[in-house]
């Protein structure tokens, strides 16, 4: 490999090794390689849309008042050490998911607001897909879109059960690739041949990491060993979770195999494979591989049954008959969340951090389980470049303008993309 020079390094390069491509975090000792100014020089800004069906609890989803004296229910407990981060969204909607009433006519619009098919898959292209097809060439992933749950096949009264599984949509027929296996979602950041899996990722870069270790100073030093040893540990617990699930899991149906295993390393227990695909968005925003991520915990009418939250029904049956178990389950939701605001206050990325360079969206496709989507579950977490003030609770429900397209205009725009319409909007969301 030829000797890497200073000159080749920006703040946002990559580290090549044989059969790898991964890229740095941000490092302010690095001279830019984009441009003088200062402002090139910033973090840039993160789009991060998570999803969980079916909505919460009717009784205790809720927050009123603010800063450090905001109250929230009990469904938002996990996040009262971010409040002051957190801005609640009370009464936005999307007008076309009330032509409907079953849970697939519900979410197939939730990133586009726009009009749903009953008889063919057909809707809108969400909003991060425009933005990875219009900005998305900024990184070498357009946007990174995964899940931990897959697709639901079939209909339900005739109507495609596609809509229940994909929140991003790139093109009006077409949901985007929802990739639900770690592994290969930690391939598409990081390998660019997918038959050297014999090699960790930081062995085969090791050459090019010690070359820019005595170029960086004390500070990012520690950052980029702390990085690099991120890296280790997740590789890790994939190759655990493949032996787990060689063991407990997935076992072939035939005396020998009539096709490769895949590697699919998604882990037997619940919280551990979300835990692992919420550090994959970590990685992938940290190095700057993607800006822009969705993250589908479940599906709206989800069969999963969470017994670790103390749940004995399935989480769609729990959504109709609201028992008080399903609090926890709420709770393990905004979990999520309150993991991804403290390991993105714990990176530094300049005066900021990365949870400062991060607008985060969480949403549902209906307020509870009993199909109310007239208004929509909504929190932001975050900082969005300095553009977002948490500890807020804004209501909508009685504005004359409370459509989910003009938080999206908004969301885009503190992204870099400025659009003058989307979907059935043509005015960002008004006190956010």
């Amino acid at each position: 490999m030829p000797t890497t020079s200073a000159s080749t390094f920006s703040r946002r390069t990559l580290l090549r090794g044989l059969g790898v491509s991964m890229a740095l975090p941000w490092l302010e000792s690095l001279p830019s390689a984009l441009a003088a100014t200062d402002a090139a020089n910033q973090p840039p800004t993160r789009t991060l849309v998570t999803f969980t069906g079916m909505g919460f609890h009717s009784q205790h989803w809720w927050a009123k008042g603010e800063g450090a004296a905001m109250e929230l229910g009990p469904c938002l407990k996990p996040l009262e050490p971010w409040k002051e981060r957190l801005v609640f969204l009370r009464g936005l909607w999307n007008e076309q998911a009330n032509n409907g009433v079953i849970h697939c006519m519900q979410t197939g619009n939730m990133l586009s607001g726009a009009p749903m098919s009953k008889t063919e898959v057909r809707t809108g292209v969400s909003f991060d897909q425009v933005m990875a097809q219009r900005i998305g060439d900024r990184t070498r992933i357009p946007s990174l879109v995964l899940g931990c749950e897959d697709a639901i096949p079939g209909l339900q009264d005739g109507h495609p059960l596609l809509y229940s599984s994909h929140i991003s949509w790139s093109s009006e027929v077409s949901p985007t690739w929802t990739e639900t296996r770690p592994a290969l979602a930690f391939d598409q950041l990081f390998r660019t041949d997918r038959n050297r899996g014999d090699r960790r990722v930081v062995d085969a870069v090791l050459e090019d990491a010690k070359s820019l270790r005595q170029r960086l100073s004390l500070s990012d030093r520690q950052r980029f060993e702390e990085y690099l040893s991120s890296v280790h540990e997740i590789e890790g617990r994939i190759e655990r979770a493949d032996k787990q699930r060689d063991a407990n899991g997935w076992q072939p149906t035939v005396a020998a195999p009539d096709r490769p295993r895949p590697a699919d390393g998604i882990p037997a227990d619940i919280p551990e494979y979300w835990r692992l695909m919420n550090d994959i968005v970590l990685l992938a925003f940290r190095t700057d591989t993607t800006r822009i991520a969705t993250l589908k915990y479940c599906n709206d009418g989800s069969a999963e049954t969470h017994a670790h939250c103390g749940a004995k029904d399935q989480h769609h049956q729990m959504t109709h008959t609201q028992p008080p178990e399903l609090i926890p389950l709420n709770q393990f939701f905004m979990s999520q969340l309150a993991y991804l605001c403290e390991r993105m206050s714990e990176v530094k990325e300049g005066d900021r951090t990365l949870l400062d360079n991060t607008a985060i969206m969480h949403c549902s496709s209906m307020l509870h389980g009993n199909h109310d989507s007239k208004q929509l579950p909504i929190i932001l977490l975050g900082g969005a470049g300095g553009k977002l003030r948490g500890g807020r609770v804004l209501d909508y429900l009685d504005a004359p303008n409370r459509r989910m397209c003009s938080l999206f205009l908004s969301l885009m725009e503190w992204g870099g993309l400025e659009l003058d319409r989307f979907g059935d909007s043509n005015e960002r969301l008004t006190g956010i």
